[in-house]
């Protein structure tokens, strides 16, 4: 079974970027979200897997293994969005260089019907294609790999709405058949509670909190409430999380179906009511 394990982990990559005392366990099949407001804890694990850095405390493990035994072919394990690069004046020869010298990888015939959903074809030019459409040829390309760890990063931010949606189910599809742990962040709360199975948060270099995602979770808000009255007790215990309160308003963060709580807001004491969007910090604040 796919697997990443760190133990009591501190870990300096080559950018500076550190992790201190990170204890975690990824099992497959999943997609795991990293959530934080800075780059640096999700640039440090990236390096971890690709063994750039160095272990200062605690151990490593993949698949089992210590993350020594991969010291100079990390990439027999791990495959990096970040570290793809389009080689090829086409879409088929691209294919073909990313994967020519991977054993297991699936061939350029088997990793074409991928991106017929997509719109790309073999014969497209890559120069041709759009920004949008090099995201999702890289990550593509990236599961035809058919690593045992994938580390998309910000890969999904960098796509349409709609796009999302598709290369996101794709990818889920592809962590499930194959067994694989999936990692990416996001900077969009609704993006990783929709693909993720665990999220775990992240203040600077410390794992601060994990969190599983279950299917009846919907998407996360923020509701401010002007006003009095409001039955605090009764909101936590339906999923809300405190992020502010102040003499005439309160600030909380919801999980859970937004109709539900509805009642609770109809207090003749209650002026104003605002819901809006989850924002990372407003994650990080809660978990």
């Amino acid at each position: 079974m796919s697997s990443v394990v760190l133990n009591n982990l501190t870990f300096e990559a080559k950018s500076g970027a550190e992790l201190e005392e990170v204890s975690l366990g990824l099992m497959a099949p999943q997609m795991v979200a990293l959530c934080s407001n800075s780059e640096a804890p999700v640039q440090a694990l990236e390096q971890l897997l690709m063994n750039q850095g160095k272990v200062i405390e605690g151990s490593v493990q993949i698949n089992g293994g210590d993350l020594g035994q991969l010291r100079h072919h990390p990439e027999q394990a791990v495959a990096s969005f970040s570290r793809l690069a389009l080689k090829g004046k086409t879409v088929e020869r691209a294919i073909h260089h990313a994967s020519r010298h991977l054993k297991d990888a699936l061939t350029v015939e088997q990793t074409l019907p991928m991106l017929a959903p997509l719109g790309i074809k073999h014969d497209d030019k890559v120069a041709g294609l759009t920004a949008a459409q090099q995201v999702e040829l890289r990550i593509v390309i990236l599961l035809a790999l058919r690593r045992s760890v994938v580390f998309l990063g910000d890969a999904l931010d960098q796509l349409t709405a709609a796009a999302r949606q598709t290369i996101g189910n794709l990818v889920a599809d592809y962590a499930h058949k194959t067994n694989s742990v999936v990692l990416f962040s996001s900077s969009d709360v609704s993006t990783m509670m929709r693909f993720a199975k665990t999220i775990y948060y992240f203040s600077g270099s410390r794992l601060t909190s994990a969190r599983d995602i279950t299917a009846n979770d919907g998407v996360d808000c923020t509701v401010t409430v002007t006003g009095t009255g409001l039955p605090i007790d009764v909101a936590m215990k339906m999923g809300a999380h405190m992020l502010g309160e102040a003499a005439n308003q309160t600030r909380f963060l919801y999980t859970g179906n937004i109709q539900a709580l509805l009642p609770l807001l109809e207090q003749s004491t209650i002026t104003d009511v605002r819901i809006e969007d989850a924002t990372v910090d407003d994650e990080l604040m809660a978990y």
